[in-house]
């Protein structure tokens, strides 16, 4: 890999601060360099390092690290392909979420992405416990990279109840009015009536701490309570 390239993951690593052991620290250290490689196509890299410590005080050490790569080959994308997609069975509009075309440097970061963007898609349509299972087989002669993505959507949840504490009546019906109760659950316009009302609940994100979701997967129902009280029992 290009020099300037390394010298993108060594400042990464460099201007990161931690709290842990040093074990953990340098576990941490080769694995972002482990993931650096893999994001310009080095799938199969091998990655080993050890620590000296350079300087220590009472609350803080420096080290240096010896990292030593195998980078193995280079892989470009081949295919992406799915499985099991029936709730949406178009795979070309599953394969346009993932921004990595055919032909270009296989990356794990841009994968990751694109998993995530299957993710929140099939949240639209209600599907709460969807998960997407990435296979990587490699034809190490054409150094090509074949992703097949199985895809267990789990039910279809219909959100059926909100319920608010902390609020007034008025307050909890302005609230209420852009929740789509009754409807096909839609994990992304949820979070933008979240982001709406922020003000009046005192909250902006799906937080537990703040977001019950209480699921019948029998019934493929979800309820859900907001918790908009000043000071929240826990």
């Amino acid at each position: 890999m290009p020099i300037s390239e390394q010298e993108e993951i060594v400042t990464s690593i460099r201007q990161q601060k931690h709290s842990y052991p040093l074990d953990g620290v340098v576990d941490e250290a080769l694995e972002r360099v482990r993931a650096g490689w893999q994001n310009h196509g080095y799938f199969k890299v091998e990655v080993n390092g050890e620590a000296k410590t350079l300087n220590k005080t009472s609350t803080d050490m420096q080290i240096a690290l010896f990292v030593h790569v195998d980078e193995n080959t280079q892989y470009r994308l081949g295919k992406i392909t799915f499985k099991n997609n029936k709730a949406i069975p178009s795979s070309a509009k599953l394969r346009d979420l993932i921004p990595l075309k055919d032909g270009e440097i296989f990356s794990r970061e841009t994968i990751a992405k694109g998993l995530e963007n299957l993710r929140t898609l099939y949240g639209e349509f209600g599907y709460i416990n969807y998960t997407g299972v990435p296979e990587t087989t490699f034809d190490d002669e054409k150094k090509l990279a074949f992703l097949e993505i199985d895809i267990d959507e789990g039910k279809q949840f219909y959100l059926t109840r909100i319920d608010i504490l902390g609020l007034d009546g008025p307050s909890q019906r302005e609230v209420l009015k852009d929740m789509r109760v009754g409807q096909i659950y839609n994990q992304r316009l949820f979070q933008l009536s979240l982001e709406k009302h922020a003000s009046v609940l005192g909250f902006v994100d799906d937080d537990p701490s703040h977001v019950a979701k209480h699921l019948d997967e029998q019934m493929g129902t979800v309820t859900i309570t907001l918790d908009a009280r000043p000071c929240r029992a826990h």
